[in-house]
């Protein structure tokens, strides 16, 4: 059975209280290269009584208050995730008042800044720091982030950026081919990755088994494969890119799409960004959301970028979705027992690839 710990910290980065016992209706939430997310609820009532005890009756904003304040969830002793206060939602009954605690990840933050900037032959990581530490420089604009580590291989970029908002810089920047992954940890730490995560073929999620549901798609939906790239620019002046998949083509028809950067003025990032929408849209790929048991998964261990074992059983038409899958997304409900009902999502492309980076990076 796991343990939890919700504790409050103040802008200042001083944790202020753990306040578990008296959270109800918490869950938690990491994407890679992506935000978290915090929710819970608390009785007005016990809260008051809370902020009686330690001194902050008459100051129940400078105890937790959005925008200022950071919780960070403690699992078994161990910080898993971090993410500021976004909003209170007050919801009033006959004979009680409950405050409805909602948090968004550090990235978030960043959806708020803009940046101009130009690059040459730099390092990707170098890049997305940079850009980190141009918003700390602006007033009001340090957020506390501070860089961390970068491992594995690295591969230099040219960029120019004009007004570009912050936080979908740096998703794109992980999004191209060989683009590096990211994290932000819940003491704030700006780490890279070439490959982020560690394959851990002794984890197997089997159903029947410790699978308590599945489900997943075979669709069309998100297929193209011949891709219109369009740039900065207007009409025929605008930079224009094309990608082709003759394979995917051959198998279920021509299927275009358009993406467009309006914030790209370099042919070649370009050229990255079209060729990356083809990489991942030319064919049909089944991703599974898996719900597992309660204490089938250390989730002080088990994280966002890790490669595990899934297997769905033997029918025909769904035993081709088995192998080795990387988590891309964790939800996790904990009910007041500090009992788990954890939901994953997946990827599965270039996974051979992902896996030889994942034991490269974490043996050398």
């Amino acid at each position: 059975m796991a343990k939890y710990a919700i504790e409050i910290w103040s802008k200042d980065g001083i944790p202020i209280a753990d306040i578990r016992q008296i959270c109800t209706n918490f869950s938690w939430s990491k994407t890679l290269n992506g935000s978290e997310s915090i929710g819970f609820t608390v009785d007005l009532k016990r809260l008051e009584d809370i902020l009686k005890s330690v001194g902050y009756a008459n100051d129940p904003f400078g105890f937790m208050e959005v925008g200022r304040c950071d919780i960070r969830i403690k699992r078994n002793g161990k910080y898993i995730v971090g993410a500021n206060i976004y909003r209170f939602q007050y919801t009033s009954s006959y004979n009680s008042i409950t405050m409805r605690v909602d948090c968004v990840g550090y990235l978030n933050f960043y959806k708020t800044q803009y940046i101009s900037a130009s690059y040459s032959n730099v390092p990707q990581e170098d890049i997305m720091w940079d850009v980190i530490a141009r918003c700390n420089e602006k007033s009001g604009g340090d957020y506390g982030i501070r860089r961390g580590t970068h491992t594995g291989e690295s591969v230099n970029r040219d960029r120019n950026y004009e007004r570009k908002e912050v936080a979908s810089l740096i998703q794109q920047m992980s999004n191209v081919i060989n683009g590096c992954d990211f994290e932000f940890t819940p003491d704030k730490i700006f780490n890279t990755y070439q490959t982020k995560g560690t394959y851990r073929p002794s984890v197997r999620l089997v159903y029947p088994g410790n699978i308590q549901s599945f489900n997943f798609t075979r669709t069309l939906d998100k297929v193209a494969n011949y891709i219109y790239g369009i740039g900065s620019g207007t009409g025929d002046d605008a930079l224009q890119s094309q990608a082709e998949d003759h394979n995917s083509e051959e198998y279920m028809y021509r299927r275009e799409k358009i993406s467009m950067w309006n914030s790209v003025t370099d042919q070649g990032t370009l050229d990255e960004h079209t060729d990356s929408v083809l990489h991942s849209a030319a064919n049909i790929i089944e991703l599974p959301n898996i719900i597992v048991r309660d204490n089938e998964l250390d989730m002080s261990e088990l994280d966002v970028g890790d490669t595990i074992k899934v297997e769905l059983g033997a029918f025909a038409s769904i035993s081709h979705v088995s192998g080795d899958y990387r988590i891309t997304n964790i939800v996790c409900n904990v009910d007041d027992n500090d009992s788990e009902s954890v939901q994953l999502d997946f990827d599965g492309l270039d996974i051979e690839q992902l896996i030889l980076n994942q034991e490269n990076e974490n043996n050398g």
